[in-house]
């Protein structure tokens, strides 16, 4: 008796939607033409640029002007009333829409210069049983809304859109597609598939709660083989949905344990933790130290405290980013080498340094070899002497003397000069050469005669 009383209290009642009007609303949102078309053109590109610069604002539009949930309730409505017609046709437009929303994305996401997965695209890629739960609620809330008064549906339907988010896991497979990313592709078309499934089973479950007519003469064979179908169609979008969920509670506890892991057991004396990575799908945990580097001994304690957390066997790598030991180490080698750098260039400044005490000892010993020169020939105007390189035996030519004179000097100025020479160079093997004006004169009165 309570029980009936229960049932009797959860139906509609006075708010109930007349079955015809309700349906005829269905089969208008099937159809993809004129306004509903130009509507998924729009939401399929609001929903992309969304999900591309990850704007949760412009997600959230294109949900709410999607016109997916038409034909994805129309499903399950014709399945309820036996429409196989409005089902055949329900079930060929949201092929047509998913083709062309993974499609034009597709297209949108090549030739967007952003290529980043962010936070908007990466949370449509991992569905679980909780999503599961949500398309169901969503459906049962839209049916719901379909089939009663106008003065409900303004409120539900807009947060039905939204929960359930039927566009923005197809624009992601398109982007999956776009960056041949088939996890993603896989995922966010799994996501759509379970939106779709549970929103069609509450639409069918609620047309046959309130008795909706039957369109067709009800056949057993028909009725029984449509539960077949739709119950292996729950099972198959189900049991996926299951054991990721399991998967995501697996690899959300490790995490958690992981994070404890660290809190109480990876501070290391003279080191600072400079970074932490935790794998959960691959078990692995990742410290980065900065100090005087870990010890085989803090390693194994550390790898014998991962039992202690509940995740022993778990991938621990630890690593050194720079220990102070080696930053000493560095640095005096880099002292060394630039003191080596010093001293080089000590050698060559000193080097330089000779090299130019020497040629200035040269210039003077040529000044002063020029004035006694002139003073014993006036008619001299240079004289300059040069070492000869490489000569080192005794008897070998040592330095060559150019002098130069306004007139050839006779034979006796001559004899002069070299004896000055053989005193003033300290009978060093040398060499004489003589020029003079008047010989350049001379060949340019012949060379002018010649002409």
């Amino acid at each position: 008796m309570r029980f009936t009383s229960l049932i009797n209290f959860l139906r509609l009642g006075d708010d109930a939607e007349d079955p015809q009007v309700a349906m005829k609303a269905i089969e208008s949102g099937v159809v993809f033409r004129g306004t509903n078309m130009l509507i998924l053109v729009c939401a399929i590109l609001i929903a992309s640029v969304g999900l591309n610069v990850n704007s949760t604002a412009v997600v959230i539009g294109a949900m709410l002007i999607s016109p997916l949930m038409g034909p994805i309730m129309g499903v399950g409505a014709g399945l309820g009333v036996l429409d196989l017609r409005l089902v055949r046709r329900s079930l060929k437009n949201i092929g047509f829409a998913v083709v062309v929303s993974i499609g034009t994305s597709a297209l949108y996401f090549l030739i967007s210069p952003l290529s980043d997965a962010h936070s908007e695209i990466l949370a449509r890629t991992s569905p679980s049983i909780w999503d599961v739960l949500i398309a169901l609620s969503g459906g049962f809330a839209g049916i719901i809304a379909v089939t009663s008064k106008d003065k409900v549906r303004g409120n539900v339907v807009p947060g039905v859109a939204i929960a359930t988010a039927l566009m923005p896991p197809l624009c992601t497979a398109g982007y999956g597609l776009a960056h041949l990313n088939w996890t993603y592709f896989a995922g966010a078309l799994y996501l759509f598939l379970i939106n779709s499934v549970f929103i069609s089973i509450a639409a069918l479950a609620m047309v046959r709660w309130l008795g909706y007519p039957q369109r067709f003469v009800e056949d057993v064979k028909l009725t029984g083989k449509i539960r077949r179908y739709t119950t292996l169609i729950v099972l198959a979008t189900v049991v996926p949905s299951i054991w990721l969920a399991y998967r995501l509670v697996v690899e959300n506890a490790f995490v958690h344990k992981a994070q404890e892991f660290i809190a109480y057991e990876c501070t290391v004396p003279e080191n600072y933790l400079l970074d932490k990575s935790i794998d959960a799908p691959n078990r692995s945990i990742t410290l980065t130290y900065l100090g005087n580097g870990i010890t085989s001994a803090d390693s194994v304690k550390m790898y014998q405290r991962l039992a202690l957390h509940g995740i022993a066997g778990a991938d621990l790598k630890i690593r050194t980013g720079l220990s102070l030991q080696e930053l000493d180490k560095e640095q005096r080698s880099k002292n060394e080498g630039m003191q080596r750098q010093i001293d080089d260039q000590n050698v060559l400044v000193a080097r330089l340094g000779a090299v130019r005490d020497s040629l200035s000892q040269v210039k003077q010993q040529d000044q002063a070899l020029m004035a006694e020169a002139k003073a014993m020939a006036p008619g001299l105007r240079w004289l300059v002497t040069a070492e000869l390189p490489g000569a080192s035996a005794k008897d070998s030519m040592k330095q060559v003397v150019a002098a130069h004179f306004v007139n050839y000097p006779d034979t006796a100025e001559m004899a002069r000069i070299r004896r000055w020479l053989i005193v003033r160079l300290n009978d060093k093997h040398f060499a004489l050469a003589v020029t003079a004006d008047s010989a350049k004169v001379i060949k340019e009165e012949e060379h002018r005669r010649r002409r």
